[in-house]
């Protein structure tokens, strides 16, 4: 694998390239939505989303408040105070639109099974709203797996909410067997070349920290396990932290990479001396951001370029490289 980590590009000027690509799919992506504190990168992202093949909302989507997540009535009338401004009917009405949830779409802060444990009017008023087309193995979730480009990339959409014990209970799990069984067995009868995969958390930081999956050890070794063995390349899109970082784990020769986007429009909290082992370069950002993923394919090798963009257009992050 060749690998290399860019700074500082302008988003605008990414992709000017000589080669002539066989395949050319670019995702964007972010976490973190509230839009009553900040605003000032929703000009710059429905910009690139003119040109962006896919956008995924990677949870945090909506902040749920004072009880909402009690009644569909009230939590229907978040989306609609959230996404109903001209800004945001501007940005869904470009490009193709996915999304998980977390904690803030699905109930109180933090919830898992041990705190809160009826999502389903939070889980009926994401589903109306976001109009989910993949095939979902399991009514009650989400979860499911889409394509791009014929095949070549699969986008898997995981439920970290659903199925959440706490991390000190007996056999704790962010997952749950049922979703687990499932991805691990369509991971390995999948024939795509570029595997996407979407959490609310995130999984390579080894800090144990808020509601990384470090927290939950046996089921993030298997996990990063899985991803080794698949065919494909592993790249993990995540969330949830207010600070935005590009990760690097290399596992039995396949390097899995991690891009953790967010917030787009909440308040920043930086974590720059956090201790991540797997960050690919100094600090996190410190501002509001979203990502890019440009996938280019020519001749049996993949080209990867992973930004973090800023509300200028800069690339805050880039990290880029060959399978």
């Amino acid at each position: 694998m060749i690998a290399r980590n860019l700074i500082y590009a302008s988003l605008f000027a990414i992709g000017t390239s000589c080669v002539t690509y066989e395949t050319n799919v670019t995702i964007g992506y972010g976490s973190c939505n509230e839009p009553s504190q900040t605003q000032g990168l929703l000009p710059t992202l429905s910009k690139a989303l003119d040109t962006l093949d896919q956008y995924i909302w990677l949870g945090d989507n909506v902040y749920l408040v004072d009880g909402q997540w009690n009644t569909y009535a009230a939590t229907m009338g978040r989306y609609n105070e959230v996404f109903g401004g001209d800004a945001f009917q501007e940005i869904l009405g470009k490009s193709h639109h996915l999304a998980i949830w977390d904690d803030h779409d699905a109930g109180p802060n933090d919830c898992d099974l041990s705190t809160y444990d009826d999502f389903y009017t939070t889980m009926q008023a994401f589903k109306d709203f976001w109009q989910p087309s993949y095939p979902q193995p399991d009514s009650t979730s989400y979860y499911g797996r889409t394509f791009l480009a014929e095949g070549k990339i699969d986008i898997y959409l995981l439920d970290n909410r659903s199925f959440r014990t706490h991390k000190d209970s007996a056999n704790a799990t962010v997952f749950g067997t049922e979703q687990l069984n499932w991805f691990h067995k369509t991971l390995q009868e999948s024939t795509a070349e570029v595997h996407l995969i979407c959490m609310g958390g995130q999984l390579l930081n080894k800090a144990q920290v808020f509601e990384n999956m470090s927290n939950y050890p046996a089921e993030r070794e298997m996990l990063l396990q899985w991803l080794s063995e698949a065919p494909g390349a592993p790249i993990v899109l995540t969330g949830d932290r207010h600070s935005g970082e590009i990760n690097l784990l290399e596992i039995n020769g396949k390097a899995i990479v991690e891009a953790c986007a967010s917030p787009i429009t909440a308040n920043a909290h930086p974590h720059h001396d956090e201790e991540n082992t797997t960050r690919v370069h100094e600090g996190t950002t410190d501002t509001q951001h979203f990502g890019t993923l440009r996938l280019n394919h020519s001749k049996d090798q993949w080209h990867i370029v992973v930004s973090l963009i800023d509300s200028s257009g800069k690339a805050l992050f880039q990290y880029e490289y060959e399978v």
